[in-house]
C-alpha cells in the first residue's frame, strides 16, 4: 500500500509543470463582541420584516420572535433577502424581570411619501421572568407589518424601544 502511495505522488508530482508555484489566499474575517454592564440593556439585531412585493390587495408580514419564521398574508409575498426578530441582551440578578415594549412604531419610507404601520410587537415569552442567579438574558421581539395595497416601493424604516426593570 506505501508504495502504491508513493508512486501516485512521485506521478502526481512529474506531471506538475516545472514552472508550478504554490497559491494562497487570504480571507478577511470580522470579530464581534457585545459588552454588558449590570442591569444594562443592549440591541444586538434589529426587527427586519426583511423584503415583500405588494399586491393589489393589502396583507401583513409577520416575524415570529421565538422561532424566527417570516409569514406573509393578503396580497403581500415574500422575496428572498434576510430577515429577523430583534434580538437585546440584558445582564443582571438574582431578580424578576419585567419587560416592556414601547409602542409600536409606524415606518417611514425614505424620501417620504408613504409609511406603513407595525401594529404590534411580539415577545419571545412572558413580560414577567426570573432570574435566580446572576446571568445572560437574552430577548427576541418580532411583530406584524401592515402592508398596504398597491405599498409604494423603497426602503422603509422606523424606532422602537424596549425597557427592563429589576425588582
Amino acid at each position: 500500500m506505501r508504495g502504491t502511495i508513493a508512486s501516485l505522488a512521485a506521478l502526481a508530482l512529474a506531471a506538475m509543470p516545472g514552472s508550478a508555484v504554490a497559491a494562497a489566499a487570504t480571507a478577511g474575517v470580522t470579530a464581534n463582541a457585545v459588552a454588558l454592564r449590570p442591569l444594562s440593556i443592549v440591541k444586538v439585531d434589529d426587527l427586519d420584516f426583511g423584503s415583500a412585493i405588494a399586491g393589489a390587495a393589502a396583507g401583513t408580514i409577520v416575524i415570529n420572535p421565538t422561532t424566527a419564521a417570516r409569514s406573509t398574508t393578503g396580497g403581500v409575498t415574500p422575496a428572498s433577502g434576510t430577515f429577523n426578530p430583534a434580538e437585546f441582551q440584558t445582564f443582571g440578578g438574582p431578580a424578576i424581570v419585567l419587560i416592556q415594549l414601547g409602542p409600536a412604531p409606524v415606518l417611514n419610507r425614505a424620501g417620504g411619501g408613504a409609511t406603513m404601520t407595525v401594529t404590534g410587537l411580539t415577545l419571545d415569552g412572558p413580560i414577567l421572568r426570573f432570574l435566580p442567579a446572576p446571568g445572560l438574558l437574552v430577548l427576541h421581539v418580532g411583530g406584524t407589518l401592515a402592508v398596504g395595497a398597491n405599498q409604494l416601493d423603497g426602503s422603509y424604516s422606523g424606532t422602537f424601544s424596549m425597557t427592563v426593570t429589576y425588582f
